[in-house]
């Protein structure tokens, strides 16, 4: 194969490949996007909450939802990287895995993502990882829920680690999108998962944080007195 063949060619791959992460969805208008959202917020209601509530927006999570829409669009980045993932932090109950629930079927809805996402809870997927190692959870896209519940391993030599740590690593460098939702802050992050990601964490997910208190019922005030 001749030079200019050879140059045409990886040209061609390097569009192709800029195109996977630059297409911009032009028939989804802010609307239709918050439509499908609370299609999707409200089926995790009632599937994963056993809820018969419906998803609310209000002056908590307004915001979130319109940066959510950004990713989406791609059309702000100043406010949001939509090459790379997203945690969503917040206190117990605020709605964080609800959101990142429905927000990752809608990726998959507008084929934003080219499989679904897989959602897991971090002690589940520590478990995981103890079993079958990191390699079934490197490449494929995953929403890790509730980042920083999961216990440290112990090693062969009795050092404690951490196995999401340990995944978190690799996915970065292979550039998988990494989503999740944890009641930690920038300094519970630090201290979780130090050893590998923490200082490399901004650079492959976006930290939003959704504010508000618990929107769980309290059934204990119908219990008889």
């Amino acid at each position: 194969m001749k030079i200019d063949e050879i140059l045409e060619k990886a040209e061609a791959e390097r569009l192709r490949e800029y195109r996977k992460i630059a297409t911009i969805r032009q028939d989804v208008s802010c609307e239709n996007f918050k439509h499908l959202f609370f299609i999707r917020a409200n089926q995790t209601l009632v599937n994963d909450h056993k809820s018969l509530d419906t998803f609310q927006v209000d002056e908590f999570n307004r915001d979130v939802l319109n940066l959510l829409y950004f990713y989406v669009a791609r059309t702000n980045p100043e406010k949001i990287n939509s090459l790379i993932g997203i945690v969503l932090a917040g206190a117990y109950g605020c709605g964080k895995s609800v959101m990142m629930s429905a927000f990752c079927k809608v990726l998959f809805d507008l084929e934003f993502v080219k499989e679904k996402v897989i959602e897991i809870h971090a002690i589940e997927l520590a478990e995981e990882i103890r079993l079958k190692g990191v390699i079934p959870f490197a490449r494929v896209p995953l929403l890790i829920q509730d980042m920083g519940k999961e216990n440290n391993l112990l090693n062969n030599w009795g050092t404690k680690i951490n196995p999401i740590s340990n995944l978190l690593a690799l996915r970065s460098e292979y550039g998988s999108l990494t989503f999740g939702s944890t009641n930690m802050d920038l300094d519970g992050i630090k201290e979780q998962y130090e050893e590998y990601i923490s200082k490399r964490f901004d650079e492959h997910v976006n930290r939003i944080f959704l504010p508000g208190k618990s929107r769980r019922p309290d059934y204990s005030l119908n219990q008889p007195k």
